[in-house]
């Protein structure tokens, strides 16, 4: 039986360490897939045309999810990455804030760390 110094322990235990960290890891991502996803935010505002904020326009992302404009006409959206968003702006809770008509937007991907702000037109009294 061959004995090994303190030193030699210590550099093989670090080895079985490192070697069993990355054995983990592998296993993680057989199991769950990759823990890197590649989502995006597109975040913005939303306001009237003389650039009033307005609350409750439901924004969404053709194929993903969608949400509603807070007090401020912010929102938040997170996507997956794609090279493109196809974005709809509608107003859902009625006369209650104004009526303003559906706008829709595409941004591309290179646009989605940017603002997405839009100013929508009223919609006409019938």
């Amino acid at each position: 039986m061959i004995k090994l110094s303190d030193k030699s322990r210590r550099v093989l235990r670090r080895i079985y360490q490192g070697l069993g960290a990355a054995t983990v890891s592998l296993l993680f991502q057989a199991c769950y897939g990759t823990p890197i996803d590649d989502s995006v935010t597109i975040h913005g505002k939303v306001s009237s045309k003389t650039d009033i904020p307005i609350q409750g326009i439901k924004v969404s992302v053709e194929h993903f999810s969608s949400e509603l404009t807070n007090e401020n006409g912010n929102f938040n959206i997170y996507v997956y990455g794609q090279t493109s968003y196809d974005l709809q702006f509608e107003d859902i809770d009625g006369p209650s804030n104004g009526s303003y008509k559906t706008l829709k937007k595409t941004i591309n991907l290179s646009d989605a760390d940017s603002p997405v702000n839009v100013q929508l037109d009223e919609a006409d009294e019938e």
